[in-house]
């Protein structure tokens, strides 16, 4: 299980938002001051402030409250299984769709269509995945931190 510590920082209905307090071990890019500019891209475009606070937006299990001190928590191959489900099956079924229509039908129409057909299985069996995992346990959860 991955952890680092964060603040809550405001409620929003169920969530709370949450700054990272420190750099999780998840992520070597995280100790790298411009290692992740898509996170300051992202938060300029959702309003969470893009000035280096990153803020997470976590369901509210545990009834926090802003200036609690929680743990955030990722549970271990969570990020690279969301990663390959978002990135690597769309692209693999689109490689192999091109593959396919390239053999059977021959040209690169065929092949072109095969990939656009393997890219839209890809991209529904993520939409379906992604409904049957939104009744499972999230990539990031929080829990209080527990004294020393």
């Amino acid at each position: 299980m991955n952890e680092t510590s964060g603040v809550v920082v405001r409620l929003e209905g169920d969530y709370a938002w949450v700054r990272a307090a420190a750099a999780g071990k998840a992520c070597g890019a995280c100790s790298q001051r411009e290692g992740c500019a898509s996170a300051n891209l992202g938060a300029a475009l959702d309003g969470t402030g893009g000035g280096g606070e990153r803020l997470l937006r976590l369901s509210n299990t545990i009834a926090a409250r802003p200036g609690d001190v929680v743990v955030i928590r990722a549970a271990e191959g969570a990020v690279l299984r969301a990663v390959w489900l978002a990135y690597g099956m769309p692209l693999l079924l689109g490689l192999l769709g091109a593959l396919a229509g390239q053999a059977w039908f021959g040209g690169e129409l065929a092949a072109l269509l095969g990939m656009l057909a393997g890219l839209a299985a890809g991209f529904l069996l993520m939409r379906r995945k992604g409904l049957v995992s939104a009744r499972a346990e999230p990539i990031l959860s929080i829990g209080f931190k527990r004294l020393p």
